[in-house]
């Protein structure tokens, strides 16, 4: 039983797709088969959802969805950018946190590695961003929609690419991009919150510390036990949240230190 007998050969459209690979638009070496070869018979005697091609791909896709055992176009076009995302990673990284503009500052070795991950992140992103084409195969047509263009907003400021948004934000916010960028995977991939969530934890390392600076202070004055004060002043704090910590510290003193003091 061979190929040529049940899979029908992906012919682009257009003739800019000839010889272009249908999973990342680099240019086609092999074919890819929807099943993969080794389950055909699997396939046929099963009836799972299988589209029985044979799409052109480059050689390093071809290597990328070689574990898929998807039978159709679409879970194997995902399978194979997963793969790409996932080998290229580094690169992809170093092209969301880096502009061309803040090499200058690096030393050459440095500065030349980065540049090497920017152009390589950058074909990624642009492989990673391609849809296939418009196809036909066994004499049927086939349209391929590209995915509406994703919008990243940052408070009010539209950008194309998730590039352009983190540089924006880590900027104007003042925030790292690494710490950016984690906040917005945690944060439902939303700036605006990933952005409320870091200063929220910064207005509270803050107070944290503000907090145990006045209650040091405070012990030291009065000569009471930190941790004492400590506990009890958060204790007055979680009971009333319009108090502040000089409030508490005072709340302390009048009910506490004070009376003991006058029964000496």
């Amino acid at each position: 039983m061979t190929a040529d007998t049940h899979y029908h050969l992906l012919v682009p459209t257009r003739s800019n797709h000839f010889n272009t690979c249908f999973y990342c638009g680099c240019i086609a070496a092999t074919h890819d088969y929807a099943p993969p070869l080794q389950y055909l018979e699997f396939y046929l005697a099963t009836r799972e959802a299988s589209e029985f091609l044979k799409i052109p791909v480059c050689n390093e896709c071809h290597e990328l969805v070689k574990p898929c055992k998807a039978g159709t176009l679409d879970e194997r076009h995902k399978f194979a950018k997963t793969k790409l995302a996932k080998k290229y990673a580094k690169a992809l990284s170093i092209y969301d946190m880096w502009t061309v503009d803040e090499l200058a500052a690096l030393d050459f070795s440095l500065r030349h590695s980065i540049e090497a991950g920017l152009k390589l992140g950058a074909e990624t992103t642009e492989r990673l961003n391609f849809f296939g084409f418009d196809y036909e195969a066994g004499g049927v047509s086939q349209q391929v929609q590209d995915s509406a263009p994703l919008h990243f907003e940052v408070f009010g400021e539209s950008f194309d690419t998730f590039r352009e948004a983190l540089d924006f934000a880590s900027k104007a916010y003042r925030i790292p991009k690494n710490a950016l960028k984690e906040a917005f995977a945690d944060n439902g991939n939303s700036f605006e919150l990933a952005i409320q969530a870091i200063h929220q934890q910064v207005a509270e390392k803050e107070f944290n510390q503000q907090l145990k600076q006045q209650c040091a202070a405070f012990a030291k004055q009065h000569k009471q036990a930190v941790i004492f004060v400590h506990k009890q002043v958060e204790r007055y704090l979680s009971e009333n949240a319009d108090m502040t910590i000089t409030e508490a510290l005072q709340h302390f003193y009048d009910t506490r230190v004070k009376p003991a003091a006058a029964r000496r």
